[in-house]
């Protein structure tokens, strides 16, 4: 319950401060959430032959659910900032 409620925060948030960029703002947030899985894989592989195999599955796991998280996150984005965007061009024919 907290995990959906957190969701709908964050992306009600961005979408109050970036109302014009929400397309561009989730496809950078996929990126970004791509280069965290990059950096966890990194991590784990760097920490794998001294860390116990907690730690290492630990940053895999973390990894995957960064790039879940930015994908539903950025997903979510884009198809708000398509729909406002149909809207708009709605408004604008009818204001003809």
């Amino acid at each position: 319950m907290t995990a959906k409620l957190a969701f709908r925060l964050i992306v009600l948030g961005i979408a109050f401060f970036f109302p014009k960029a929400k397309i561009p703002f989730g496809y950078v947030l996929i990126g970004f959430a791509h280069l965290i899985l990059a950096f966890c894989l990194f991590a784990a592989w760097a920490d794998y032959g001294t860390q116990p195999n907690s730690v290492v599955r630990f940053e895999i796991i973390m990894g995957f659910i960064f790039l879940a998280a930015g994908w539903l996150i950025g997903i979510t984005l884009i198809k708000q900032g398509r729909k406002t965007r149909e809207t708009e061009q709605y408004q604008d024919l009818s204001d003809m």
